[in-house]
């Protein structure tokens, strides 16, 4: 089936990394919208220079213009706190493991704020002068009560913080209205720093990253596509004694293609959710004789129809270059025919022609390039088998189609 968009899933903006051994690299780094904590970064010097991967191994901490502050530190992170329903424990656990990882930093001051995402649970970690770092992490788990299991929480982040601040009047009188949000967190920090911490704060410091940086997010890409698509219909005498129409197409030529489409971009930009409706033409305008034979009379066929399809997948993104991604996709097409003209003529007579072909469980599949608002993409899909009289027609389509993304790129920073 037909290719279209691509999602532009490269976003560098200029920031920096400080690497291990203490250097500075200052030039653009690739915000790739990180939900866990990043296992690689990409940098490069100039937009034009091919990008560097880094792991995260080589970093001390990733800065981005758009606000978020990644830190590399050795946390000790309790593999057990878990909020997703299928993997939740019957009663409370801890498996408490040092790692190091990248975390976001959330309130840099005398009392620091960092947060990672793991498995779909947030952990918090605060740390005041003189103290380790505290551990604050979401933390479901079964019980069973009333005859059947219950979903039970046990994050105690309020006891903890007041054990943890209980000499901060501000802090403890705070928290009861405190929810486990990072605004919550920041909240209670920048409360320690401010009116606990006994420092002097300058104007920028003890200030939260930006919610859209903090935060990942997904973004939807709007666009148009134009296109040619292939379909063959070609005939098999059944019986493999040949025939007037073995051979013959009943499409077998290029027909233009236009379309619209949507994609839902994970917040890794990595991922998409695609969905696009296309719209091409069937077979040929007028009907095509066929000649006499020993075994037949002269006839004509005539199939002709416009094809609509909704197409529903997955479409995954590989950086490549500095500016260029390979897309691959797959998923289902859903296909209806309008003002459709099927005939065969045959001595005087008039009968149905081959039908509009029909889906199979099989996907179809696309592969292709993007850059900036492009994209170029070919795609392919095989349907179900079918006959007409004495011959049988398996039909597949190969597309080719350029895209063109409409609405403005939301990952891109505003014009300073």
């Amino acid at each position: 089936m037909a290719g279209s968009q691509l999602a532009h899933g490269q976003t560098f903006e200029p920031g920096y990394l400080v690497l291990q051994r203490g250097d500075t690299l200052r030039g653009q780094v690739e915000n790739a919208f990180w939900e866990e904590p990043a296992k690689v970064v990409r940098f490069r010097p100039t937009a034009t220079a091919r990008p560097v991967a880094y792991a995260a191994r080589q970093l001390r901490s990733v800065r981005l213009a758009s606000g978020r502050l990644l830190r590399r530190e050795l946390l000790t992170i309790d593999l057990d706190a878990e909020t997703r329903l299928a993997y939740l424990s019957r009663g409370v656990t801890h498996r408490p493991r040092p790692d190091s990882v990248l975390a976001d930093v959330l309130v840099q001051g005398p009392a620091t704020l960092l947060g990672i995402v793991l498995n779909e649970t947030r952990h918090f970690f605060v740390q005041r002068p003189g103290k380790d770092y505290l551990e604050l992490a979401g933390h479901n788990y079964l019980l069973f009560k009333d005859g059947a299991d219950r979903i039970a929480d046990a994050n105690n982040y309020q006891g903890q913080l007041l054990l943890y601040f209980g000499d901060c009047a501000a802090v403890t009188g705070l928290l009861p209205t405190i929810p486990f949000t990072e605004e919550g967190m920041q909240r209670v920090v920048r409360t320690y720093n401010r009116a606990c911490s006994g420092a002097a704060l300058a104007p920028e410091t003890d200030t939260p990253a930006p919610a859209a940086a903090a935060r990942p997010h997904a973004t939807v890409r709007l666009g148009v596509l134009a296109g040619v698509r292939y379909n063959s219909m070609l005939l098999k005498a059944a019986d493999n004694q040949g025939g007037a129409l073995d051979g013959r197409n009943a499409d077998g030529r290029p027909h233009a293609l236009g379309g619209i489409y949507t994609d839902l971009v994970a917040g890794g930009r990595r991922l998409a959710l695609h969905a696009d409706l296309q719209v091409s033409q069937l077979g040929s305008s007028q009907p095509q004789a066929v000649a006499a034979a020993p075994t037949s009379l002269a006839s004509s066929y005539h199939w002709r129809a416009t094809h609509v399809a909704v197409r529903f997948g997955l479409r995954g993104f590989v950086p490549v270059g500095a500016q260029t991604q390979v897309v691959v996709g797959g998923g289902y097409e859903v296909n209806s025919f309008w003002g459709g003209t099927s005939e065969f003529k045959s001595g005087g007579e008039v009968y149905e022609f081959v039908y509009p072909f029909h889906g199979t469980p099989l996907p179809y599949l696309e592969a292709g390039l993007s850059r900036n608002r492009l994209g170029l993409m070919a795609s392919g899909r095989l349907y179900e088998a079918d006959y007409f009289y004495a011959y049988t027609y398996h039909p597949w389509s190969l597309s080719l189609a350029l895209s063109y993304r409409l609405n403005a790129n939301s990952d891109a920073l505003p014009a300073q």
